[in-house]
């Protein structure tokens, strides 16, 4: 009885075990045919023949890439499909471990456009995993509108000044049929398509190349936006082209001459796409960002020097002359080279004309309340002119191998001239404000990546290895004038200028590494192991030079020079997990990390700095997907920051003697924690879409300011100065950051509509120490966003909006009177209306009201801008305008902001009201190459005329009260 136990147990196991390795992976790609690219996001459904009941569903990943695991040895019936393709299927018998099918190729339904017009508009959104995907078709626009006039009217997306937000976050890049359009520059992405071009756009969180290659979320990912465009509209040229003149009757002896012109083309070839555009006018329109290597725009590089920021214009009127293209190719016999690549010019001249009114409010050692009252007016004239380029290539050496590189280089000039006077009176005492400079400022920047991927055999087995190389070099002269002499307390203390002239020529580089291999563990689990080691080294040598008393000539003033060097060397190492089973995936990281300060101060005094910090940092994602129209998606996650060298200096910063800053040698690192969650419901067959982002950070040994006003006399190296105030960085706990937002998107059958409604609550706690006393500088804002956009047609494209916020700042030493409420809203209006034979009326008001509440104060203005224009061409794809650029002269630039202790009312310069005339043309040429169907070159509907091209809206161009420009 025994032995026969023993027998049945062996061959069970023997049976089960035989039935585990009958077990194989299938692997393909979806793949469209016409575009010659892989279809992410497609629904695979797989049956046995023997039991079609028994089915499995699975979807395409990044680029079509599917792998289905776990199969038993059989006969399979395997159907793809996707909204706007035929559906796809495959037989096969599947025998051995792994069975590759290939490409799957798709094709474009050829079900009658009226129909599918129909089911798109029935359909906003849709979601995939953490994609959500807008159809474009459910959002109509004027003919020639732009991909951001598009984004306007899709919920849960805000264009403001240039940042695009999507769920919440600022959108890093945007992606065209999955490929790099105009590198980082998200503004000019999405002004240099036509949304006639759009079939759907997606929102998602773009992972890391690492990660996307090893499937472990690594936490550097970002935002992105993917355009997917029209199969017919892969093989063409199309874009929009515009010139206009115009004259100012109230510009006094200014520049009464207006003009305006560019315009963008595309030529795309299947993956072949070449896209040009260009800028030149003197009405202000800033469409290009530009990248800030040199730090002049406020913004740093960094608190160890490395480091590039895309930026937006700058306050004030420009004149602007830019130029811009983006590549993009596949290439070699399966495709296995890719190639993007993008180059800017950027040349501005920016005049300003600026005001500041400034309250401060602190307490005395003898807990007093101490009032000063700051007016300033300035001057500026600036000229920028930037140049980058950018490239990235990747070469799929096998199916398991990859090589992928990044280029890039920056050149920026930036020549200021500034002007500012004021006065400063109350509490402290009355004291003339005066500063002037002039600079020239040139430098470059050098990185390259390259990566080296590939995967050892087993699923989930990877390896990936990657390096980074960053330099940048510039130089910086420049010559000031500021007022050192001390407040007084009569009325009018006279000027006694210091007169420097600096020179800082700074260099640094970065050098980074990293290693990660992955190991699946089981069918769903992951894990990984990472090592990274960077190091950013900076060298700075400020040079001050002063008139010298006896001589009358220019000598060394060491006081006012500081020479510096640091390396900052930076080892991180842990290990990750993965788990991801259907729609459901779970992240989590643990890293170590050790980083090693090692500075020298050279001048004005000789001074060793080293410090090392050690610490943990955690990653943690989940991302849970209910059903198609219901997801979650939660982040947890560490960071920290080091001071940089010249925070840790005990030196003396006295190059504004009214202003005068020291470094503390005692800093720590900051260290965040920051909690991100994001939830989405799209319903799909009512057209609804809702999403809810809540976002909060915190902050131990946050690197704050200490300001002591009316410090009395400080000496320094004999020399006695009474500055306005002294400040010195010091790290406090308690710095909070917390953002919410809802909004949700319904359509308007009954007016043909779409309405959007948008809401949030934001709260800050800032801390400081203001005369060594801590300060909580809070302020909480509550804001409110509704967009109704027309859906009825292209012939008549408006969009009603309105915003407000409500803020409330209050600094805690100031319990009783430091609480400051101000409103501020505006109501927007953009009509484009196509009427009698081909007349066009464009038109857009803007009415902005900035409101005081605990300081009583109105400011308000109306901005119209109204242009009347006549189709032009048999095709209509031309268009001759006339108008008026605020009509009203109403224009206004105002803004307020509060602070640790103080708030600000500021103005900047604007254009006021021109008159021009315009012309535009827009260009449409569409086909398949080799293709006999006359239909393929040519979309428009021979009812309509074909597609009816528009002038560019005049828009509005703000700045603020005073002389025009």
């Amino acid at each position: 009885m025994k032995m026969k136990r023993v027998i049945l147990t062996l061959l069970s196991v023997a049976f089960a075990w035989s039935v585990l390795a009958q077990q194989g992976t299938v692997k393909a790609t979806v793949w469209d045919e016409e575009a010659r690219t892989g279809i992410p996001g497609a629904v695979v459904e797989v049956s046995p023949k023997a039991k079609p009941d028994r089915k499995k569903f699975y979807t395409s990943g990044f680029d079509g890439v599917l792998s289905l695991a776990g199969l038993a040895y059989g006969d399979y019936t395997l159907s793809v499909s996707f909204l706007g393709y035929e559906t796809a299927t495959v037989d096969f018998k599947l025998d051995a471990s792994v069975k590759n099918l290939g490409r799957i190729g798709m094709r474009t339904s050829a079900t009658q456009i009226e129909t599918v017009v129909k089911e798109v508009q029935s359909m906003r959104a849709s979601q995939k995993g953490d994609t959500l995907s807008y159809n474009a078709g459910a959002f109509k626009v004027a003919a020639d509108a732009d991909v951001e006039g598009l984004l306007k009217k899709m919920p849960g997306i805000t264009v403001s000044n240039g940042t695009v937000e999507a769920q919440g976050e600022e959108v890093k890049k945007v992606f065209v049929d999955g490929k790099e359009f105009f590198g980082e520059d998200v503004t000019t992405a999405i002004q240099s398509l036509p949304a006639e071009a759009v079939d759907r756009v997606e929102v998602y969180n773009k992972l890391s190349d690492n990660a996307e290659f090893s499937g472990m979320d690594d936490g550097e990912g970002y935002k992105a936006i993917n355009i997917v465009t029209h199969r017919n509209m892969r093989q063409g040229q199309f874009g929009k082209m515009y010139a206009g003149y115009g004259y100012d009757f109230e510009s006094g002896t200014e520049t009464r001459s207006k003009y305006l012109a560019g315009g963008n083309v595309n030529i795309f070839s299947g993956d072949s796409r070449l896209s040009v555009i260009g800028l030149f006018n003197n009405v202000n329109q800033q469409n290009f960002s530009f990248e800030d290597i040199l730090g002049v725009t406020g913004s740093t590089a960094g608190r160890h020097g490395v480091g590039q920021y895309m930026m937006r214009p700058q306050s004030g009127v420009a004149t602007v002359n830019a130029v811009g293209l983006n590549y993009s190719d596949t290439w070699g016999k399966r495709d296995q080279v890719t190639f993007q690549g993008s180059y800017f010019f950027n040349n501005t001249r920016t005049k300003n004309l600026s005001t500041r009114d400034r309250w401060s409010e602190f307490q005395d050692e003898e807990d007093l309340i101490q009032r000063d009252t700051l007016w300033e007016n300035g001057r500026s004239v600036i000229t920028n002119s930037n140049h980058r380029l950018n490239a990235r290539i990747e070469w799929k050496i096998s199916d398991n191998q990859s090589l992928m590189s990044r280029s890039g280089f920056s050149y920026q000039s930036n020549a200021p001239w500034s002007l500012t006077e004021g006065r400063q009176w109350g509490d402290s005492g009355y004291s003339n404000l005066y500063s002037q400079s002039e600079a020239d400022r040139a430098g470059y920047s050098i990185r390259e990546f390259l990566q080296y991927r590939a995967k050892l055999g087993k699923i989930g087995r990877t390896i990936t290895i990657d390096g980074d190389v960053r330099y940048s070099d510039y130089e910086r002269t420049s010559d000031s004038w500021s007022n050192q002499a001390p407040a007084g307390a009569h009325d009018y203390p006279p000027l006694d200028l210091l007169y420097q002239r600096i020179k800082t020529p700074t260099m640094s580089y970065q050098l980074r590494g990293n290693f990660t291999y992955t190991e699946p563990v089981s069918k769903y689990a992951q894990l990984s192991l990472q090592y990274r080691a960077r190091y950013e080294y900076s060298e700075s040598d400020r040079r001050s030079y002063t008139e010298d008393d006896q001589t009358g000539g220019l000598a060394l003033n060491t006081n006012l020079s500081n020479s510096n060097n640091s390396g900052y060397m930076t080892h991180r190492i842990g290990p990750g997990f993965r788990w991801a089973k259907e729609r459901n995936t779970f992240v989590a990281n643990l890293n170590y990390q050790r980083g090693t300060l090692d500075g020298e101060m050279i001048c004005p005094t000789a001074e060793r700095i080293r410090h090392t910090y050690d610490n943990f940092t955690y990653f943690v994602m989940a991302n849970i997907q209910f059903n198609r129209e219901n997801s979650i998606r939660m982040f947890l996650h560490s960071s920290t920051e080091a001071p940089g060298i010249t925070d840790l200096q005990s030196v003396y910063d006295i190059s504004n003697p009214q202003y005068i800053t020291r470094g503390n040698p005692e800093l720590n690192p900051s260290y965040s924690h920051t909690v991100r969650f994001h939830y989405v419901n799209s319903n799909l067959t009512k057209g609804r879409t809702f999403m809810w982002m809540f976002s909060l950070r915190n902050t131990s040994d946050y690197i704050a300011t200490n300001v002591e006003y009316n410090p009395g006399t400080i000496e320094i190296d004999g020399v006695q100065y009474l500055p306005l105030q002294f400040s010195s960085p010091v790290n406090l706990d308690g710095y909070w950051n917390l953002r919410t937002h809802l909004s949700y998107g319904f359509p308007l059958n009954f007016m043909k509509c779409n309405l959007n409604l948008m809401a949030g609550v934001s709260y800050s706690l800032v801390p400081s120490q203001i005369n060594s006393q801590r300060n909580d500088a809070s302020n909480i804002g509550y804001d409110a966003n509704v967009v109704l956009g027309s859906n009825i047609s292209e012939n008549i494209d408006f969009t009603v909006s309105w915003m407000g916020t409500y803020n409330e700042a209050k600094n805690s030493l100031l319990s009783t009177a430091g609480k400051n409420r101000y409103f501020n809203h505006s109501a927007n209006l953009a009509l484009k209306w196509t009427f009698w034979k081909g007349m066009t009326l464009t038109g857009s008001a803007s009415y902005v009201q900035y409101k005081g509440f605990t300081t009583d104060y109105n400011d308000e203005y109306l901005l119209c801008n109204v242009y009347l224009g006549k189709k032009v061409f048999k095709n209509r794809r031309g268009e001759v305008q006339i108008g008026v650029n605020d009509l009203l002269n109403q224009n206004r630039s105002f803004v307020r902001t509060t602070g640790s202790g103080w708030t600000q009312n500021a103005t900047n310069s604007v254009i006021g009201r021109y008159y021009m005339v315009q012309f535009v043309y827009n260009l449409r040429h569409f086909g398949k190459r080799g293709s006999r169907n006359m239909a393929d070159y040519d979309t428009a509907p021979k009812s309509d005329g074909g597609r009816r091209p528009m002038g560019p809206p005049p828009g509005g161009f703000r700045g603020g009260p005073g002389p025009r420009f």
